[in-house]
């Protein structure tokens, strides 16, 4: 049926060379379960600006992404080129979802219409595959519907105003300049004044790589006393928070403030992202690793720098495991692993974490043999190398303490936590534990004696 419907369309854009060398491939039509028959189809549109981004080429891929956003907003504020959009049929919702990532290195949102290698900006004109819905299965009759599309379509495209995508070329180039320099810097990661990490989930974007702007959510504000100012290759300086190459910052405040969801804009840095989104100058290094607990196979791993001994049921030595691991243990090897291949940064988030490994406790130094991450910290942090640990956490006092810099939310918004004040006040809490302990041992040990 492909070959009839490629073979009775007339307009100019279909590019057929293409569609007939990989029909059935990349291009096809087929019926779906509701009845409808899917259409995808190569084809080629013109606007004689195009050749203004040529100066841009860094950042084509935000204008490319940026025209198939202005479409979609089309399809849903106007209701215009519907067949784009499966008029609006639940299972097609991935065909015109908005989309505001570009340059993700993950294999999500795959079913996306986004800007890669067959949806791209070349000289004059712009390549896109468009995935069409007909509720109609007569060939001549939908190659008659692409027609009068195509026609629209080439319309919409030619009076895009080229100025919007220059700014987004240069939107892309900034954040990849910025990336590529946090070294020279003396960062990992920054973090712009009024970026919005807040996300917005949907059934098809239901990871926060992809995920879209939230309606409502507070600018992130550096404190004060972290605010620097970088310079990005196009535009004014940007102030924001600097996250440090070497150093250990800790994200702390109460449950739900907004902890995790910073880790993840941080996470997120490492993406480019189009203009609105709100994670535009959150700019992360690629070199980044997240350790949580979780469960593996060990196959002669090296968990050595955290466990001292293994217990039963595992075989080998903590240079060279055999065996289930514990959540503890997977996670020391993702540490161990990050640190082994010198990342940049290590997230580790206290709430999908296994805790004896972030800080000891008698218990677990008499039972496991764990040296943890405190332990580290404090007795020989040069193990650590150059890596940077981005932690969030709201209990693990000793954590924070060895922390260089520490932020605190608090209502969602972004506040100094002065260290030295937090250790004087730790000193404090420790000591009022002394004393409790100290009454409740006095008066177990005279209970005994009683007895």
């Amino acid at each position: 049926m492909i070959e009839e419907i490629i073979k009775y369309c007339s307009n100019p854009y279909l590019n057929k060379e293409f569609a007939l060398a990989y029909k059935k491939k990349l291009f096809y039509s087929v019926k779906q379960l509701d009845g409808n028959v899917k259409v995808v189809l190569p084809f080629i549109f013109k606007n004689k600006n195009f050749t203004k981004l040529e100066n841009y080429k860094e950042g084509i891929e935000g204008a490319t992404q940026r025209v198939i956003e202005l479409i979609k907003e089309e399809i849903i504020k106007k209701k215009r080129f519907l067949p784009l959009a499966g008029y609006f049929g639940k299972r097609y919702q991935a065909l015109y979802e908005p989309l505001t990532v570009v340059n993700c290195d993950l294999n999500i949102g795959y079913d996306l219409w986004r800007a890669d290698k067959y949806n791209y900006i070349e000289k004059d004109r712009i390549y896109l595959i468009l995935r069409m819905i007909y509720p109609i299965k007569d060939p001549k009759e939908i190659s008659k519907l692409i027609d009068n599309l195509s026609y629209e379509l080439a319309d919409f495209i030619d009076k895009i105003d080229i100025n919007i995508l220059i700014n987004e070329a240069k939107n892309i180039i900034n954040q990849k300049y910025l990336r590529e320099n946090l070294k020279n810097f003396g960062l990992v990661c920054f973090i712009g004044n009024n970026s919005r990490p807040a996300r917005k989930y949907t059934e098809v974007r239901r990871h926060y790589r992809i995920a879209g702007p939230k309606e409502v959510n507070i600018p992130f504000e550096s404190p004060k006393e972290f605010e620097i100012e970088i310079q990005p290759r196009f535009g004014k300086p940007i102030k924001g928070l600097g996250i440090r190459k070497k150093e250990i910052f800790v994200i702390t405040g109460r449950n739900a403030q907004g902890k995790t969801t910073l880790l993840q804009a941080i996470s997120s840095g490492r993406d480019d992202h189009l203009i609105g989104d709100g994670r535009e100058y959150i700019i992360t290094s690629k070199s980044l690793s997240q350790a949580s607990t979780g469960s593996m196979e060990m196959k002669g791993q090296d968990i050595s720098l955290f466990f001292k001994k293994l217990p039963p049921g595992l075989k080998g030595t903590p240079k060279e495991v055999y065996g289930t691991a514990s959540g503890s243990m997977y996670m020391a090897y993702m540490i161990q692993r990050a640190l082994k291949n010198k990342m940049d940064i290590i997230l580790i988030d206290e709430d999908n974490s296994a805790v004896n490994l972030l800080v000891s406790g008698v218990l677990s130094k008499w039972f496991e043999g764990v040296e943890s991450l405190a332990d580290i910290i404090m007795n020989k942090r040069e193990v650590l190398g150059e890596s940077t640990f981005i932690i969030v956490t709201s209990s693990l006092d000793l954590l924070t303490a060895l922390a260089d810099r520490a932020i605190y939310l608090e209502n969602h918004k972004v506040y100094y936590l002065n260290l030295h004040k937090f250790r004087c006040e730790l000193i404090n809490y420790y000591d009022y534990l002394k004393e409790v302990i100290e009454r409740i041992k006095n008066e177990k040990y005279n209970n005994i004696n009683r007895e």
